[in-house]
């Protein structure tokens, strides 16, 4: 009897003692991956707290914070890729959870942060690019002598970055090339201007000479002057072939503007309305229907061969 209570004494101290073992160990581990969290050593607090749970399967803390560290891992590697969008979904849910310990949420904080950060600068680094792109074909376009095309794209990219701190050069330069725009533009309608008072001069010495020439017949005088008022009304109702494919051509351009800048509204309102925008800096007068029927019709063509409906 007396080696029964001795040989019970004895299983019940060495369970006492084996226990007293695990939770020494297990508080080590737990201790250590916690210690390792901070160090951002997330691979080693993740085997501390896979120890911790060989040393109690199934606890609820070191279970947690198992989870969280491989979240935390998941987190570095979303960020390695700049999938910053995701990597702040995964922080958030770290921290959400519900251990006692605030190590990894702590973390967690920090990395969303800098996450946050991070996706900011991508944001104005792609921003910046684009400008840059946008500027550039502006350029080209007056390269090609398409001065009122590249006015009216570096109107909209003035228009994005007005106000931005960080794009001061970037406007500056716009505001450059959009006064070369308006001077090219001038220069081109007072040559053309030109021309037209030349021809009419060089018509009337004409007419002139050939009245000096010819006898002074009333019947005769009257057809030279009705031949007369017919060329000239013919001058005026062609209006300048040249004109009229640079209006065409700046239809055409418009699709591409309306996709970069007009989406979610109708594209015959927003060819319209940058009909009137562009005649407005250059008045075409009593032509002005004339060059509203040829611009509408070059931008509906070009907007109906990208396969969309005109409306």
């Amino acid at each position: 009897m007396r080696f029964k209570k001795l040989l019970a004494l004895i299983i019940i101290s060495t369970f006492l003692l084996t226990g007293c073992k695990n939770d020494k160990k297990y508080n080590e581990y737990m201790e250590e991956g916690q210690q390792a969290v901070k160090q951002e050593q997330y691979e080693d607090a993740l085997d501390y707290f896979e120890s911790a749970l060989t040393e109690k399967d199934g606890d609820t803390e070191a279970t947690s914070l198992h989870t969280q560290v491989e979240k935390i891992l998941q987190v570095e590697a979303k960020i390695k890729n700049k999938l910053y969008d995701e990597a702040i979904e995964l922080c958030n849910e770290i921290i959400k959870s519900d251990s006692e310990s605030s190590v990894c949420r702590d973390a967690a904080q920090s990395l969303k942060s800098q996450c946050e950060k991070l996706k900011e600068e991508q944001e104005n680094l792609t921003f910046k690019e684009e400008i840059d792109k946008k500027i550039d074909e502006a350029k080209k376009l007056m390269d090609k002598e398409e001065y009122m095309n590249a006015k009216v794209k570096l109107g909209y990219i003035i228009e994005e970055v007005t106000g931005k701190p960080s794009y001061t050069e970037e406007l500056k330069e716009c505001n450059s090339l959009l006064k070369t725009c308006n001077d090219k533009i001038d220069e081109l309608a007072n040559k053309e201007k030109e021309e037209k008072e030349n021809n009419k001069t060089e018509n009337k010495d004409s007419n002139t000479n050939q009245t000096n020439n010819k006898n002074n017949n009333s019947d005769k005088n009257n057809n030279n002057n009705s031949n007369n008022n017919s060329s000239n009304n013919g001058e005026k109702i062609d209006f300048n072939d040249e004109l009229k494919k640079q209006i065409a051509v700046a239809g055409e351009a418009y699709v591409e503007f309306y996709f970069e800048y007009g989406e979610g509204t109708a594209p015959s309102a927003f060819a319209e309305q940058a009909y009137e925008d562009t005649e407005n800096d250059t008045p075409l007068g009593e032509y002005k229907e004339q060059g509203k029927t040829i611009f509408m019709n070059a931008f509906k063509e070009a907007y109906e061969a990208t396969g969309n409906e005109y409306y």
